[in-house]
């Protein structure tokens, strides 16, 4: 299996399980403060969101050359999260879940088109997809129990 069916397959993965514990948050916890700490499931999915949004514009300025690698500070990144989470207050349950779901089809078409894959793409892919994925599988699992 060449590199980019790979990577896919473990994002595939990775989004079965974070999306089959999604569906198991009642729809009334998925806004409730206190469920998760410091956020609720409706922001945590749109952090999700960002950060997947994130990769899209890196992944898009590889395709046309024009990708500097910058590591963002702590401060950086936080300040990111802090957008991310006021952004889904303003937003419905149902409008985020469409935009994760849209944010994850726009990044895996753009995946599939890239010319090339190498360390620095896999490496930005993996950490906002299926590692990601895979940081809040608790906080579902938590939003998920009855």
């Amino acid at each position: 299996m060449d590199l980019r069916a790979e990577e896919e397959r473990r994002e595939a993965d990775g989004w079965a399980v974070f999306e089959g514990l999604l569906s198991r948050v009642p729809e009334d916890r998925l806004t409730a403060p206190g469920v998760l700490a410091g956020w609720s499931v409706k922001e945590m999915l749109n952090h999700v969101t960002g950060w997947l949004e994130v990769c899209i514009a890196r992944l898009e300025a590889m395709r046309s050359g024009r990708f500097v690698d910058e590591d963002e500070t702590d401060e950086e990144v936080n300040e990111r999260n802090a957008y991310f989470a006021e952004s889904a207050r303003r937003l419905d349950a149902t409008t985020v879940r469409e935009h994760l779901e849209t944010a994850r089809a726009r990044l895996l078409e753009l995946w599939r088109s890239l010319p090339e894959i190498d360390e620095v793409a896999i490496e930005q892919f993996a950490t906002e997809t299926y590692e990601h994925y895979e940081e809040h599988v608790p906080d579902l699992e938590l939003a998920a129990a009855d």
